[in-house]
């Protein structure tokens, strides 16, 4: 049996439903054959059933030999490796199912970035078969593992289980891409961004595209990167005033069943700051501190008959939204730009912003870089329409 206990990962989120298979309790009788702390539940052992291991984040076990016997592993949760002396790696995702021969030497446990579960059995069992345990497998030969070795303007460790469907179907396409983006794109824009600002981009660009199986595949990554869930959610909300609902709801909806499976718990607290009374001047003081003084009257201002749209710029979209906490003025102009530059079309809307997000602080390279981190995900023509626009408004105290 797989049991094992070891050292912490330190700021580690799992990834692993627990929900689905019972995690189990941390076993002390194999510690000194892991690397790492693991978990062990067994499943119906009055009857000798399976058993399930829970291994966290590059937590393995070492080299070991089943004399005698077969061992079985599937993969249920998480992402993992199977390696055997002399043989390719073997990449474990639910539903992979790996038989280890009797007589091989073999190890397995998780990704880097990842917990993993897998259920093991043992079967073909005869007489005198026993498990002979061997050296460890050392951090040196563990960061040899395809997809995890992370040398200079290659993948970083955040997008090592980046589509991992694709990857099977389309190596050679995912190779390249996933090294544009996440390797090129984020070497040249690193000195300007943080994982967390980053993956708050991609996001908000991935709402404004509509690129909700991307988001789906991002949001994992996010949580990973630092971004709470706080500001996953006040993300989607704002995007509600520059979408609208009809574009919003689908990734609200993938929003939540990714929390729920994460365990993340629904609904969140309250962010709101406003009242029904309150939320018109108060968002009229966010306009304010967005763009300038003339925005003070500006939710009375225009034609009468289209009127009550400004003094819904000023009471929903500013008053419902910039006024929440979770988020603060810099990042909520932020996300609208990338909200703007992803959907495309908006380009009178996109440059008000901008002065909008210059006016809180966002300067004109930080929206560069932010676009530039985006464009792997909305492609070349936006990004260029976004950048004449960031062209054509001045920064305070720069040239064009």
């Amino acid at each position: 049996m797989l049991m094992a206990v070891g050292m912490n990962v330190k700021a580690q989120v799992m990834n692993v439903d627990f929900n689905v298979w019972p995690k189990g309790v941390s076993n002390t009788n194999y510690a000194q054959y892991f690397v790492g702390e693991s978990f062990v539940a067994g499943l119906d052992d009055q009857n000798g059933g399976p058993v399930n291991v829970t291994f966290e984040p590059r937590c393995r076990n070492n080299w070991h030999i089943h004399h005698r016997s077969v061992q079985v592993l599937i993969c249920v949760a998480g992402h993992g490796w199977y390696v055997e002396e002399g043989k390719k790696p073997v990449e474990m995702h639910p539903g992979t199912v790996v038989a280890i021969p009797a007589e091989a030497k073999h190890w397995h446990g998780a990704a880097r970035d990842s917990w993993f579960q897998h259920l093991t059995y043992m079967t073909r069992v005869e007489e005198g078969s026993s498990t002979e345990w061997l050296e460890p497998v050392t951090d040196e030969l563990y960061d040899q593992l395809p997809g995890l070795a992370t040398p200079a303007g290659q993948v970083g460790d955040l997008q090592k289980d980046y589509k991992p469907d694709l990857r099977r179907t389309d190596p050679e396409y995912m190779e390249r891409f996933a090294a544009f983006a996440f390797g090129e794109v984020t070497a040249q824009t690193s000195t300007r961004l943080d994982d967390r600002t980053r993956y708050i981009g991609y996001l908000a660009t991935l709402l404004g595209c509509q690129g909700i199986d991307e988001y789906r595949s991002v949001l994992p990554m996010a949580l990973n990167a630092g971004v709470t869930p706080v500001e996953v959610k006040e993300i989607v909300y704002q995007a509600t005033a520059y979408l609208g609902m009809g574009r919003v709801a689908p990734f609200l909806k993938a929003t939540n069943e990714i929390f729920e499976g994460r365990g993340i718990a629904l609904p969140m607290a309250s962010q709101a700051q406003t009242t029904m009374g309150s939320r018109r001047e108060a968002g009229t003081q966010a306009q304010v501190d967005c763009f300038g003084e003339q925005m003070r009257d500006f939710w009375k201002s225009g034609p009468e008959e289209s009127r009550h749209i400004n003094l819904w710029l000023a009471d929903n979209c500013f008053g419902d939204y910039y006024t929440r906490t979770g988020l603060d003025l810099r990042m909520r102009e932020l996300i609208t730009f990338c909200f703007l530059a992803a959907q495309g079309g908006c380009e009178p809307q996109l440059k008000g912003h901008i002065a909008g997000n210059y006016h809180v602080g966002n300067d004109r390279e930080l929206l560069i870089a932010v676009l530039s981190s985006n464009l792997p995900f909305i492609g070349y023509p936006r990004t260029l329409n976004a950048l004449n626009c960031i062209r054509e408004v001045a920064e305070p105290g720069k040239k064009k």
